[in-house]
């Protein structure tokens, strides 16, 4: 199958705008350029014509080149299907310096994988070990291998520290008991089986044998049944019940009942016992009554506590489950009051709850003593700086001089960071946003032999010809063992290539998070502008809104699926996109438009500009309702009923995601105006002054 005229144009634009190489690339820093240099620029221009036709002309010989090399990829992949080995050699050949000549291998290989042609494997396991496609070739000859049951050969490809497939190990147990240390077999049949979910039927032959053997103790029984009730899977520890000796059985089946009706426990005479099963008994009743009536469980812990060992990891992680419960219930209280009865016990969850309760409710002194409890490190977090200098502020109502002081401290504190509440506090005391955009030192040198990698390039050109998933594996395998300048380098050169979420996860990797140009990139700019300037006449959609939510939601990944099922760089449901699409007038045919950039912006911004729409032109409602749906704002804002002021409303949306997604979207929306070249403020005057 070949590229047509209109794909040969297309591949001749992208591979003229972004070439292979990219020496100079660091050299390219973005400062604003005055009106006053332009008539300098123009001579500079003339100057460096020649220059630039040449590049120019080598961009569209390394282009025409690319598209040479695509056209006989597909030719060999043409004969590979074929089984044509004579045309497939020749093709090789001429694609010796080809990135992709791995692939080749590999898919002739998985061609006539069946026939486990052994030579072939060997060679290319060989020439590749360590390489994304190398170590892929092992997992698909392994598992062929396991399911033929070829256990000899088996243990000579699998890697015991590579390997971590449950599917996999199974089947290397299995191998191991039968052809070599079948001790060490069974230590690792006996982690395998300790779990409470039940395991791949590729385990099944290595358990039986493992049992047969004598395996299976009393004591690992009772471990699996009691993680299985724990994990709630009843059906499986009914199962392993059965192997259990009858006395022990009874016990177990009280405990799959202390599951299903919790409240059992509180008959104290009948579980205080010298026993460690009823211990164990215990312990899950008393999780399962904390998520139905917490005080009965606190009160049955104290009763327990005082009888059975548990650990202070045990006591720690009850607590903490309790403490959600009464979360969960918003009894503050019950809370209030386990904390008090626990005074050594520390949740930063709980904690947090209960800064959040106290300013649902407006107390600010409560919100003040909660903050005061925090860890020292914690306290000085830009959101907890922020939300104890506006409690000072709202208690301060005499102008205490020392107070207000404290206050103003605080927010300048917070103003210095580049981030939701760093700008909340910067417009509280009327100073200017702090950006600190500082591009990453990167070297030309770098560029060019980071680029030039061969796994660098192959990520590039699976990308290039649509092999997403592959091209993401190298990409992983080559930044996995790079050095922080190689990983910012790395982060460069991505963006170049418009690999937009490669850039984003490579400069956060580096923990490098001061250049702006690689964490928020102007993405598909072109795009993005046109949809604002068509849909957001009557609404507050802009581009900066647009681009906010893109880069929260994918990191500007097209190809982009959730476990949900949301596609694309907005991560629209298909469901979603179908009915936007018929209002829109946007051409939709499947879910697989959705991957088209042009497709999932139209429809996402159109999506979100009925959300403004419906919440008054409110972004942060909007963007809260395009993360958890309309119907969940509608909900929290008759709760709240108009009775909070914006930036409480926001703290304390009950989705700590929501939450986060809203705070992300109002402040990337902020640096993406200033990435612009525009100067935004982080509220608008409605949403400033909405009471929700």
């Amino acid at each position: 199958m070949s590229i047509g005229s209109t794909g040969l144009a297309a591949l001749l634009s992208v591979c003229a705008i972004a070439s292979l190489a990219i020496p100079g690339l660091a050299r390219a820093q973005h400062t604003p350029t005055a009106d006053a240099a332009a008539p300098q620029l123009a001579v500079a221009d003339v100057k460096t014509a020649p220059a630039r036709r040449k590049k120019e002309n080598k961009d569209i010989k390394e282009a025409e080149a690319a598209v040479a090399q695509r056209e006989k990829l597909q030719q060999a992949r043409m004969a590979i299907a074929h089984n044509d080995q004579r045309r497939l050699n020749q093709l090789k050949k001429e694609l010796s310096d080809y990135p992709l000549l791995p692939y080749i291998d590999y898919w002739a290989i998985s061609k006539n994988l069946a026939r486990l042609p052994y030579d072939d494997i060997d060679r290319f396991l060989e020439k590749y070990d360590g390489t994304a496609i190398g170590d892929w070739m092992r997992v698909r000859v392994l598992r062929e291998l396991g399911g033929r049951e070829r256990f000899s050969a088996y243990l000579k490809y699998y890697r015991p520290e590579q390997i971590k497939r449950t599917q996999l190990r199974c089947y290397y147990v299995d191998a191991l008991s039968r052809h070599g240390d079948k001790q060490q077999a069974y230590e690792m049949i006996e982690a395998l089986w300790t779990v409470g979910a039940s395991q791949p039927k590729e385990c099944d032959p290595a358990f039986s044998r493992w049992m047969k053997d004598g395996g299976l103790t009393p004591a690992l029984a009772w471990k699996r049944h009691a993680l299985s009730v724990q994990a709630g899977n009843l059906d499986l520890a009914g199962y392993i019940a059965r192997k259990l000796d009858k006395g022990t059985a009874n016990r177990a089946e009280l405990m799959r009942n202390v599951y299903r009706k919790p409240e059992q426990i509180l008959n104290y005479d009948r579980f205080i016992k010298d026993d460690a099963e009823y211990r164990d008994i215990v312990a899950i009743g008393l999780n399962r009554l904390a998520s139905r009536e917490p005080d009965k469980a606190s009160e049955a812990w104290q009763r327990y506590s005082a009888s059975y060992l548990f650990s202070d990891e045990e006591r720690d992680k009850f607590l903490r489950h309790l403490a959600l419960q009464y979360a969960r219930q918003d009894d503050q209280a019950g809370l209030e009051k386990l904390i008090k009865s626990h005074p050594s016990f520390y949740d930063q969850r709980t904690a947090e709850w209960l800064i959040r309760q106290s300013l649902r409710g407006m107390d600010w002194a409560q919100v003040e003593f909660w903050i005061d409890q925090l860890p020292k490190d914690d306290q000085n977090l830009d959101r907890w700086l922020y939300w104890k200098a506006r409690a000072i502020n709202e208690q301060n109502t005499k102008k205490d001089p020392q107070r207000q002081a404290l206050a103003d401290k605080l927010y300048q504190k917070a103003a210095a960071e580049r981030s939701y509440y760093g700008f909340l506090a910067s417009d509280t005391i009327g100073k200017e946003y702090s950006f600190v955009d500082r591009p990453a030192p990167i070297t030309p040198e770098l560029v060019d032999a980071v680029a030039n990698r061969a796994d660098m390039q192959r990520a590039r050109e699976l990308q290039a010809i649509g092999e997403f998933y592959h091209a993401r594996r190298e990409w992983d395998y080559a930044t996995e063992k790079m050095t922080t300048e190689e990983l910012m380098t790395a982060g460069k050169i991505a963006s170049s290539w418009g690999w937009y979420h490669k850039s984003i996860q490579s400069i956060l990797a580096a923990d490098y998070l001061d250049d702006l140009e690689l964490r928020f990139p102007l993405a598909f700019s072109d795009i993005v502008t046109d949809v604002a300037k068509r849909m957001g006449k009557k609404t507050a959609l802009d581009s900066y809104l647009v681009l906010a939510v893109a880069r929260q939601e994918s990191h500007f990944s097209h190809d982009a699926k959730s476990h949900a099922g949301a596609m694309g760089l907005m991560q629209l449901l298909p469901s979603t996109a179908e009915a936007t699409a018929r209002k829109a007038g946007v051409p939709y045919r499947r879910s697989w438009d959705l991957l088209n950039p042009d497709t999932n912006i139209n429809l996402g911004a159109f999506y979100l500009n009925s959300l403004l729409n419906r919440f008054d032109n409110n972004r942060f409602l909007a963007a809260a309702a395009y993360n958890a749906g309309p119907t969940r704002v509608s909900g929290w804002l008759k709760d709240t009923d108009k009775k909070l002021p914006f930036d409480v409303w926001i703290e304390t949306i009950p989705y700590s995601e929501t939450r986060k997604y809203v705070q992300n979207v109002l402040s990337y929306s902020v640096i993406y105006a200033y990435r612009s070249g525009d100067k935004s403020t982080l509220l608008r005057k409605n949403e400033a002054e909405a009471r929700l």
